[in-house]
């Protein structure tokens, strides 16, 4: 058994699950048609070949922190009926990376459709490595059945898989900024990165539908952000802000200046072209606006496009991961906002962009087929961790823009997350008639 230590970035996930908040990636996979048990059993066998995180438990050590186990379980699956759903999801919340593996597949047979469910734990993989394992995984299926397809080529996972030297040239222009981004987080930090305690206050937690948008929507979309002179991801930013303003008029309790933090992804480095592996490779930086009018659409538009300028221009990317670096410490702003007890002011929106837009198994209008079975439609949730009320994840399959979103139910109810998930339906709406 090999055993290697976590980056910092899987030190902070695997600290941040909990009973209340599961630091779990939740993708649900709809197929029409059939797939075959025995081979799907077979390719899920070798998953672990190619990403060895997903068969590995983590052991706590006095000194140097937690380490993998590389090999000490296999990642779990399950062919359930429908009436065995609620028992599978509870499994979820309960699951412990000290003695099973942070992968799980649930399949369940619904007449002519198929669905399959993908668990991963945060500290495994991130929302785009669990979109590389089900790739890897879609492909592994279609060998079982008969196919003959090449698979990229596979790298053993090392202590210093998440780590690049700088580009030369490019890097010595970056370096100011790069101390400075590291000054910030040693300076402001003040915490340790260290297990989250607590229990929740015994809220339910129920999720939401997803929002669809039809191919022409979502080129209507792709239109008003170019003619905003902005990214998709932009317009989204600016529009769940302008939607938390229309939500906080009709919910009394907090002061829209104290909620408008949301964190921006930004790349950290790491394997997501071939060869593969399923390291984590995406952080957040935290982007603070306290913007009291927030139904300005244009203005927070504006500040949205400087924020990502601001990432892009000043290597903010590789300032955060080497902050991280330096003895676990989180950014300053970063981990006082994550690790406060009751803080309910964090927005986060992320962007997956395509879903499964090329390899062997997709075909020229963006669909999946596998053996048996074609992918219909697609859906996905992420961790809504303390301090963080709302988390909006978008991706496109087949051209259709979908948003789905998750929330923490010890910051809004059911009803509230549902109204505000609405409002951003309403506000991207305005945006696609180019309001």
């Amino acid at each position: 058994m090999t055993r290697l230590p976590l980056t910092p970035v899987e030190r902070y996930f695997y600290h941040d699950h909990r009973g209340s908040h599961p630091a779990w990636i939740r993708y649900e996979f709809t197929f029409r048609g059939a797939l075959e048990r025995a081979a799907f059993a077979r390719a899920w066998g070798r998953i672990e070949e190619r990403h060895p995180l997903t068969g590995a438990t983590v052991s706590r050590r006095t000194w140097g922190g937690p380490v993998w186990n590389l090999g000490a379980a296999r990642p779990e699956w399950a062919w359930l009926g429908t009436e065995e759903q609620a028992a599978a999801d509870d499994a979820r919340d309960l699951h412990d990376l000290s003695t099973r593996a942070g992968l799980r597949g649930v399949v369940r047979v619904r007449g002519a459709e198929t669905h399959l469910t993908l668990l991963v734990h945060h500290a495994v993989a991130d929302g785009l490595g669990l979109l590389a394992i089900a790739e890897d995984f879609f492909t592994l299926y279609a060998v079982e059945c008969g196919a003959e397809i090449a698979l990229p080529a596979a790298v053993p996972l090392t202590a210093r898989r998440d780590r690049s030297s700088l580009r030369g040239a490019e890097g010595w222009r970056e370096l100011p900024w790069i101390l400075i981004g590291v000054l910030w987080g040693v300076v402001l930090g003040r915490q340790r990165v260290v297990e989250m305690r607590g229990a929740g206050r015994g809220f339910g937690r129920r999720e939401l539908a997803a929002r669809s948008w039809s191919p022409g929507e979502t080129m209507q979309l792709r239109k008003a952000a170019r003619t905003a002179g902005a990214s998709l991801h932009e317009l989204l930013v600016r529009d769940a802000q302008a939607a938390l303003n229309a939500w906080l008029a009709r919910h009394a309790g907090s002061q829209p200046d104290m909620w408008t933090r949301f964190l921006v992804p930004v790349y950290l480095g790491g394997a997501r072209s071939e060869p593969r592996s399923s390291a984590p490779a995406l952080g957040v930086a935290l982007i603070e606006r306290r913007v009291r009018s927030l139904g300005r659409r244009a203005r927070l538009l504006q500040r949205a496009h400087e924020d990502m300028e601001f990432i892009r221009a000043r290597g903010l990317a590789r300032a955060f991961r080497m902050s991280m670096l330096l003895r676990g410490w989180l950014p300053g702003q970063i981990a006082r906002y994550c690790r406060r007890a009751g803080a309910r002011s964090t927005l986060v929106l992320s962007n997956l962009g395509k879903v499964f837009a090329r390899g062997p198994l997709v075909g020229p209008d963006g669909g999946l087929t596998v053996p048996g079975a074609e992918l219909t439609s697609f859906a996905g949730w992420g961790p809504c961790r303390p301090g963080t009320s709302v988390f909006v994840v978008t991706g496109i399959y087949r051209g259709a823009q979908s948003i789905w979103t998750s929330y923490d139910p010890e910051a809004m109810s059911a009803s509230e997350a549902e109204d505000f998930a609405g409002e951003l339906e309403v506000q991207l709406r305005q945006s696609l008639a180019g309001e």
